[in-house]
């Protein structure tokens, strides 16, 4: 990964903890129904993950 899509991510998860943290959306909200949220931002921008194991959100290849 090259420091600008790694930039592009830390980026992208600042912006997402916002939303999170300010939106009502999530109020009723659970862990699995955020990370999925998360996911899909993510996903938009160009990096697919998926959960595995312990973790919520691990890069993948197409």
């Amino acid at each position: 990964m090259f420091k600008d899509e790694k930039q592009k991510l830390i980026d992208i998860m600042f912006e997402t903890g916002l939303m999170i943290h300010n939106h009502p959306y999530f109020k009723d909200k659970n862990n699995e129904e955020v990370c999925n949220w998360i996911s899909e931002q993510l996903k938009k921008c160009g990096f697919k993950t998926k959960s595995v194991g312990s973790s919520w959100g691990v890069l993948i290849d197409d």
